[in-house]
């Protein structure tokens, strides 16, 4: 077999089969790019719930009942327990409160502390308080509020 490098079918056949070999090459190099972006996200998302699934997030809501009567209800939406959780009531007036079962040894996940409290005349229109916790992610970990009572 002879080749025939004058004749312009073969130059051409030459030609397609080179730029389909490089538009192969720079198709499957963008191919491999995104599969490792992919795969990185994806490493990312398993990363992000696993660190998920060892905090707690403890927060407090108010529940308003009748004739000054108010609960300070503190729980846990995260999805791991909160040990050694505490309450810090910012300028705590004495009078607040009955009994403040605070620390508390262990607040599993969906759990929730109340804590009563009786208004009267001359209680402050809102309250800031602190709550402390320990879990798998860290220890102390700290939420700042504001309730309006």
């Amino acid at each position: 077999m002879n080749i025939n490098w004058q004749d312009p079918s073969f130059l051409l056949s030459v030609i397609a089969v080179l730029g389909t070999l490089f538009t192969y090459l720079i198709h499957d190099r963008k191919i491999k790019a995104q599969e490792k972006l992919i795969n990185d996200y994806q490493l990312d998302k398993i990363e992000e719930e696993k660190n998920r699934k060892r905090q707690a997030t403890v927060r407090a809501s108010l529940i308003k009942g009748n004739k000054g009567h108010r609960i300070l209800r503190v729980y846990n939406k995260g999805q791991a327990i909160a040990k050694n959780v505490r309450l810090i009531i910012k300028d705590e007036p004495d009078y607040l409160y009955s009994t403040n079962p605070f620390p508390f040894p262990v607040l599993n996940e969906h759990e929730n502390i109340d804590l009563d409290i009786h208004l009267h005349m001359g209680s402050p229109d809102n309250i800031s308080f602190e709550i402390l916790w320990d879990d798998e992610s860290a220890t102390d970990n700290k939420h700042s509020q504001i309730v309006q009572l």
